[in-house]
């Protein structure tokens, strides 16, 4: 004789019910697809940096899987079947079925430059923070350095950003973090002045031995400086020394301050401190007694002393 139900037998099937429903909502979770999902359209990001704060997408569809594809250079993540709803997706396409799993740079092999512009861009190499893939991906893309001015330059991809009509200080190259080029290189040069109202011994000889056995001019006191030439890549800068006998001027500086003489001569160097080694003195030589002009000190002929003369020197008889 069949024997209803208790409310014991009752109270197990529901608790097996529920059991079984939570059973299914669990794997239903677990089994649930997360993929990021951005297009490097609306954020660079989505391809030079994934997996960083990125957008997450969770599946609709069972079987379905994370993609990322590219399509005229731009970069797209997400679900296979939002992305493309017929399941094909045109090379180069990558495919995976984890959770998450397209978080890698896409291709593999996409170019990577330094990226950057302005005054903090002229000298790249202690600055690895620049160096990112390129945001739009083209194959045979290449790195560029486009130097405006002193203060500005601009590096990149160029399939990214490049301008139209590139300057002629604009460098390309064609592998991951070769646009490292320092724009902007400084040298430095002596620099003072020496003439007969207001003389500067130190800047005229004030010999001191270096490590060549050369003699050259003091660089460590108050009437000799230094002045810095600041150039452009693909320029050169000099030092410079000029001198007139006539005049006794002596002057020391940098090509980018240099004025125009229209008599004595100057010469040129590159190299750091090139200008600093020391003249021989010159010396006006003359007798009142031959040329009544000696006295008054004017437009007087000069003459080059011996080497190891310090200075020049004047006398009267009575």
């Amino acid at each position: 004789m069949a024997r209803g139900l208790t409310l014991d037998d009752s109270h197990s099937q529901l608790l097996f019910l529920m059991v079984g429903g939570l059973l299914i909502v669990g794997l239903a979770i677990v089994d649930s697809l997360e993929c990021y999902a951005c297009d490097s359209a609306e954020n660079s990001e989505c391809a030079t940096r994934p997996g960083q704060q990125l957008e997450v997408e969770e599946c609709s569809q069972a079987n379905d899987e994370c993609v990322i594809s590219i399509s005229a250079g731009l970069t797209r993540r997400g679900c296979l079947a939002r992305l493309y709803p017929n399941g094909y997706c045109a090379a180069p396409c990558d495919r995976c079925n984890t959770s998450l799993c397209n978080r890698h740079v896409y291709p593999t092999d996409r170019l990577r430059c330094y990226q950057c512009s302005g005054a903090e861009c002229i000298d790249v190499a202690s600055s690895p923070q620049y160096l990112l893939p390129c945001p739009v991906y083209k194959e045979g893309d290449r790195c560029y350095t486009n130097l405006y001015h002193l203060s500005n330059t601009m590096r990149g991809c160029e399939a990214t950003n490049i301008p139209d009509s590139c300057p002629h200080v604009c460098l390309k190259c064609n592998y991951n973090g070769c646009n490292t080029e320092k724009t902007i290189t400084e040298s430095r040069c002596l620099q003072c002045t020496h003439n007969r109202l207001s003389p500067n011994p130190d800047c005229l000889r004030n010999q001191v031995e270096s490590e060549d056995a050369q003699p050259r001019c003091s660089l460590d006191n108050t009437t000799v400086t230094h002045c810095v030439n600041r150039v452009m890549y693909g320029h050169r800068e000099n030092c410079f020394t000029y001198q007139n006998t006539q005049t006794e001027l002596v002057q020391r500086g940098c090509s980018t301050t240099m004025g125009f003489y229209s008599s004595g001569v100057v010469t040129q160097c590159h190299g750091e401190f090139c200008n600093a080694n020391c003249q021989d003195i010159v010396c006006a030589a003359c007798n009142s007694t031959a040329d009544p002009g000696c006295r008054a000190g004017r437009n007087l002929p000069t003459e080059k002393c011996a080497a190891g003369t310090t200075a020049c020197y004047s006398c009267e008889q009575g």
